[in-house]
């Protein structure tokens, strides 16, 4: 699903940016998905994600 503007305005209201905010979403999705993986994998796809999003988002 879409990132709705009312999750936008709910992390704006407490100072984190629309970039920050998206980040942190899909960080906070793939997580879920990551712990089912091997912890090996995981770790991995964790730093390949945080490199995809970095200055990616926004």
């Amino acid at each position: 699903s879409k990132i709705g503007e009312d999750q936008l305005f709910y992390f704006s209201q407490r100072g984190i940016s629309p970039e920050d905010a998206i980040s942190m979403m899909i960080s906070g999705f793939c997580k879920d998905v990551f712990n089912q993986l091997p912890m090996e994998f995981a770790v991995e796809a964790d730093r390949l994600l945080s490199l995809k999003l970095e200055g990616s988002v926004g």
